[in-house]
């Protein structure tokens, strides 16, 4: 079974645009456990309290996916995408984000990375 570890990107991006995301997945992958982090989850939780009413109303959605996943609990310093990045490295997750930046940190350390583009996932820059 591959794990996969989703980012606030990635996770609002889906609830903006209503997709067979993990169907897709399993096809493209084979049998998958979907987790995030805590932080992850408090990330959305102030951006669903944002005075942006889109934005808000997102999050929210968003909220409402992850609820069905695995939480995991990780205390270690830095920023969100620190923490995922560090995570997925130590866990051998899969990290699926829309962050162009965290993208290009996962890469250089060779860390499979999953992605949306015109509505398709590409893992690794590969449209699948």
């Amino acid at each position: 079974m591959k794990r996969v570890l989703l980012d606030a990107s990635f996770i609002l991006t889906l609830a903006s645009k209503p997709l067979k995301f993990i169907e897709e997945l399993e096809e493209m992958l084979g049998k998958v456990e979907l987790s995030v982090l805590e932080d992850t989850v408090k990330e959305l939780e102030a951006i669903s309290k944002r005075p942006s009413v889109k934005k808000a109303k997102q999050a929210k959605l968003a909220l409402d996916f992850v609820m069905k996943l695995k939480q995991i609990t990780y205390a270690h310093e830095g920023s969100v995408d620190d923490k995922i990045l560090r995570y997925a490295k130590e866990n051998e997750f899969i990290v699926a984000t829309m962050d162009r930046e965290l993208r290009k940190r996962l890469r250089k350390i060779r860390l499979s990375v999953i992605t949306l583009s015109g509505n398709r996932l590409m893992i690794n820059g590969v449209r699948i």
